[in-house]
This record gives structure tokens, C-alpha cells and sequence, in this order.
């Protein structure tokens, strides 16, 4: 075959996986889940609320960093800390949620709101859980 042939397949093949990414089950459990249990904070869209609570919408602490993403869940935060050039301190729980559903809301957050992508996996939840501080 000609490799001209193949390119567009190959091209829309990488297009196919990424978009299914963005709507697996795993998305539209993870968007349920926000919507229920971040979303008060956090807002709908990531956008924040306020001095409290900073965005996760292209938010620079946790951009392409989904292990600060899932430490942030699984250990929660007190404290300062800095998120696009602004000043956060306050309290955040630890997520008291299932493993599935934290991979998943993880997973929403680095795809949905321009976080560098990528899948979190009840592995990963695991692994977070488990690292020393």
C-alpha cells in the first residue's frame, strides 16, 4: 500500500482514540462526580470560587501534573498555595469518594478543563494513596 493511503487512517484513528477518551464511561462518571462533590468549591467549570478556592481550569499547579492532581484528592491541602499567580490558603479534605470515582474526577479534571490530558486509574489512585508525603 501507498503510505499516502494510510496517512489520513492513521490521522483520524489518533483523532478517534483521543475523542473517545473525553467520552468514555469513565468521563461521564467523573463529570457526575464533580458535579457532586467538587463543583460547590470549585465551580462548574473549574473556574473557582473566589480567595477560597482556586480554579482547575488550565490551573498551573496541577497542568500536565496529574500526581499533584490526585495528592491534592487523596491527602487533601492546608495551607498555602499557588495556582495561576494567585495566592490560595485555605482547606481542602482529603476526597472522600471511591477509588473509581477519584480516577475518574481526576481524569475529567486533566481532559475537561485544558489540564494536559490523560487517563487516571484506580492504580494510580492506589499508588497516590500509598506515597509518603
Amino acid at each position: 500500500m501507498n503510505i499516502i493511503r494510510l496517512l489520513p487512517a492513521l490521522v483520524l484513528g489518533l483523532l478517534y482514540t483521543t475523542v473517545s477518551a473525553a467520552d468514555s464511561p469513565q468521563a461521564a462518571n467523573g463529570q457526575k462526580t464533580y458535579e457532586s462533590n467538587c463543583a460547590a468549591c470549585h465551580g462548574k467549570k473549574g473556574e473557582g470560587r473566589g480567595a477560597m478556592f482556586p480554579p482547575l481550569y488550565r490551573s498551573d499547579f496541577i497542568m500536565k501534573k496529574p500526581q499533584v492532581l490526585l495528592h491534592s484528592m487523596v491527602k487533601g491541602i492546608n495551607g498555602t498555595i499557588k495556582v495561576n499567580g494567585k495566592t490560595y490558603n485555605g482547606f481542602m479534605p482529603a476526597t472522600a469518594i471511591s477509588d473509581t470515582d477519584i480516577a475518574a474526577v481526576a481524569t475529567y479534571i486533566m481532559n475537561t478543563f485544558d489540564n494536559g490530558g490523560g487517563t487516571i486509574t484506580e492504580k494510580d489512585v492506589k499508588q497516590a494513596k500509598n506515597k509518603k508525603p
